[in-house]
């Protein structure tokens, strides 16, 4: 009997863990995900990737979301930073939602913080929740080299 390949062991892990531990926000994703079927889909790294026509990435469980337009350095590496939150899911869990998924989506979309944002010269990667997604990532990398 032939042995399971390394990768094809670990996308397997990644997925089980996301739809038991990381299970809230799979299942929205899940939702989101069919409700733009007819978007372009890809795999990446074990996730569920969807190039839509929004103008933000988003990330639920084993799913990712990124707008179609960002090409380029821009699009690798939101996709890295979103699959970076996917790994925030891992270790939070039924947690990610509410450590993770509102404060990102708050920070991103309010107008207070974006007026923030633009008036102190912050970066939208400053809040911890996002630095943590880049480090994550980039860990990932770096294990994955």
């Amino acid at each position: 009997m032939k042995k399971p390949d390394k990768n094809t062991v670990k996308k397997h892990v990644y997925t089980a863990a996301q739809w038991t531990w990381g299970l809230p926000q799979t299942l929205v994703g899940a939702a989101l995900y069919a409700a733009h079927r007819k978007d372009d889909h890809f795999d990446y790294r074990g996730a569920k990737a969807t190039a839509w026509n929004k103008d933000m990435g988003v990330s639920l469980g084993k799913y990712i979301f990124v707008p179609r337009r960002a090409g380029g350095s821009a699009g690798k590496f939101l996709l890295e930073h979103e699959y970076g939150h996917t790994l925030q899911s891992l270790i939070l869990g039924p947690f990610y939602l509410l450590v993770v998924g509102a404060p990102s989506m708050i920070w991103n979309r309010l107008p207070y913080f974006r007026s923030k944002r633009r008036k102190t010269g912050k970066s939208y990667y400053s809040a911890p929740f996002e630095k943590t997604a880049n480090t994550l990532a980039a860990l990932s990398n770096k294990r994955k080299q």
